[in-house]
């Protein structure tokens, strides 16, 4: 024997309380969305004002991932406690300034430590090297000038920085890392100074939109240094062969 269920209709009242809660519910939750989205839309105005600068103890003269601290007078306190997410100040932050003093971006500094939203840094005359693989992959770097003093860019160091647009190099650079600029998509030119006397294997390999280089007599370019790039072939020397 089949049991059946007996439907019973609402009555008005019943009706009219369901209408009731639901215009309740509508008036809390579209005002909450409002004030969400004014937020979210403030936050990402703000968010270029904010500046990350570099905490290091005195006497550090190389910045790693683990020197890196964010800093920012409205957030100090906040960031001070060590109880915020690592990562959230990776998102927050877009411009970089590292101290005067420190003399060397050290290994994987900032590919270790995130730099998925950074897009320019300041670099102090201080700094003497850019380590190897330092802002490899920071795929949001657009600018980089590295000032006067620079000796030294070691290999990788701005690999695969692929919306990287303008490099400019200081008269005071000698070396060019293997790979350094490899897979830089976006660079269109570059100026190698006249102080740089090597440019290492596959340097700019892979940069796909690099139509003008400029470099200096007497350079040394290692075998595929401009591969996979526009530069007409004319313009790159031939690698020097050992001598036997």
């Amino acid at each position: 024997m089949s049991e059946e269920t007996n439907h019973i209709p609402e009555t008005d009242e019943q009706l009219r309380a369901k209408k009731r809660k639901r215009r309740v519910r509508l008036a809390i939750l579209y005002p909450a969305i409002l004030i969400a989205l004014s937020f979210l839309c403030y936050f990402l105005y703000r968010i270029d004002d904010f500046v990350h600068v570099c905490r290091i103890p005195p006497g550090t003269i190389v910045v790693d991932s683990r020197s890196i601290r964010p800093y920012d007078p409205v957030f100090d306190d906040f960031f001070r406690s060590g109880k915020h997410p690592k990562l959230l100040s990776y998102l927050m932050y877009r411009h970089y300034v590292i101290p005067d003093g420190v003399m060397e971006i050290g290994e994987s500094a900032f590919l270790e430590s995130g730099c998925l939203f950074l897009r320019s840094v300041e670099i102090p005359g201080s700094v003497k090297k850019i380590g190897r693989s330092a802002f490899e992959e920071c795929c949001n770097l657009t600018t980089i000038e590295l000032p006067e003093g620079v000796e030294t860019i070691e290999p990788l160091a701005f690999r695969r920085c692929v919306n990287l647009k303008r490099v400019e190099l200081p008269n005071s650079l000698k070396t060019i890392g293997g790979g350094a600029f490899a897979g830089c998509t976006a660079l269109e030119k570059i100026r190698i100074p006249d102080g740089v006397t090597e440019i290492g294997i596959g340097a700019f390999l892979g940069c796909s939109s690099l139509v003008d280089v400029e470099l200096p007599p007497g350079v040394k370019v290692a075998p595929e240094a401009f591969s996979g790039t526009l530069v007409p072939p004319e313009k790159i020397p031939p690698p020097k062969q050992p001598q036997p």
